[in-house]
């Protein structure tokens, strides 16, 4: 018997041709089709106790005049003011703010002052900053004796806080544009 390449090749074209020494349907389908390999991978991310203020507005009293304890009297509306502000941490996240004296010399949590900003107005208008609308407990800092601060659990999404806000019964002051920055701190 012949075994040489090329009669092997035609005896092999032939057997093919008969069907004879092909291979069976299911291996053919496997060897023609596409092949597939997989593999995982994790994909994560760690979500830190977090919490920010935002959208703060100025409590503003606008304008007041002489004799400021009857214009407080009958005027309480505008003796009274209240701003806003959000508070936004992680779901669960415990947290609690607070307000500080304020950028005025001499405040204290106790009794917060504005200062006059024309150059050697010295005078001062007091006022504080409250939790509640009843304007009976003061906002604090959170410092030994001024605790006074509202405390809350996140939610995820913001949380919004009213700071109300009371012209002090007093001496009128000279007549000036009067100001403190207030500093919201946030622990958490």
């Amino acid at each position: 018997m012949d075994r040489s390449p090329r009669k092997l090749r035609q005896a092999a074209r032939l057997l093919l041709m008969l069907g004879i020494g092909s291979l069976p349907a299911a291996a053919q389908a496997q060897t023609a089709g596409t092949h597939t390999r997989t593999a995982t991978f994790m994909v994560s991310v760690i979500v830190d106790n977090d919490c920010q203020i935002s959208g703060v507005t100025a409590l503003n009293f606008g304008h007041i005049q002489a004799p400021l304890a009857g214009y407080l009297a009958a005027r309480s509306d505008r003796a009274q003011q209240f701003g806003r502000f959000s508070v936004s941490c992680s779901r669960n996240t415990r947290y609690t703010l607070y307000l500080d004296r304020g950028s005025v010399a001499g405040s204290s949590v106790a009794s917060r002052l504005l200062a006059g900003s024309s150059t050697g107005n010295a005078d001062r208008l007091s006022y504080q900053l409250y939790l509640d609308p009843s304007y009976s407990i003061i906002w604090g800092d959170g410092s030994s004796g001024n605790a006074g601060g509202i405390g809350g659990i996140g939610t995820g999404s913001p949380q919004i806080y009213t700071v109300y806000g009371r012209i002090l019964p007093q001496d009128m002051p000279a007549a000036d544009l009067y100001s403190s920055i207030i500093t919201a701190s946030l622990t958490f």
